[in-house]
């Protein structure tokens, strides 16, 4: 099984039987504000799509996230590689204590480099809210620069924000 090790995170790749600790992000409201998709309101709503995904995959790259210190699970980071455009598009989302502490930009760093080093990626994207301060922090932390401005919506349509798109080249 893939896995990647920091100083403080343990990640390997997203199985079925994960749901029940998504649950601690996935039915968190906060958690959600500025997340496509909607809270979930049980812990096995995960498990309509879960099992779909290829824990192999070399273009879908989701990641179960733990803490070292003490085993639990922090939350999903994920690469996705556009072929058309040659980008990963990066995405993470974190159960809220464990918010502030670094765990995203230590975790996608890692997994940005193994992503270089194993799928041969070159060039990422990240996008996030304009008023979701904390995440273009990350983006930045992580060597991004912003590119342009964009928008997205809740896959229900229940709100569209207005977003900063960030880019990053590694060179070979």
């Amino acid at each position: 099984m893939e896995t990647i090790e920091t100083d403080r995170l343990v990640m390997r790749r997203l199985m079925p039987e994960d749901y029940k600790a998504m649950a601690a992000w996935d039915m968190d409201e906060r958690v959600y504000k500025y997340l496509m998709g909607s809270v979930c309101k049980t812990p096995e709503e995960p498990l309509a799509w879960l099992p779909k995904k290829d824990p192999t995959s070399p273009v879908n790259i989701l990641m179960l996230v733990s803490a070292k210190e003490d085993g639990h699970a922090v939350g999903i980071y994920a690469l996705n590689h556009d072929l058309e455009r040659d980008i990963w598009s990066l995405s993470y989302v974190n159960r809220y204590d464990d918010w502030g502490k670094g765990y995203t930009v230590e975790g996608m760093k890692a997994l940005m480099d193994h992503a270089v080093k194993v799928y041969g990626a070159r060039k990422f994207e990240g996008e996030c809210a304009k008023e979701n301060v904390g995440s273009g922090r990350v983006l930045q932390k992580l060597g991004m620069v912003y590119d342009h401005s964009s928008s997205y919506s809740k896959h229900d349509g229940s709100v569209t924000f207005e977003s900063e798109v960030y880019y990053l080249t590694v060179e070979e």
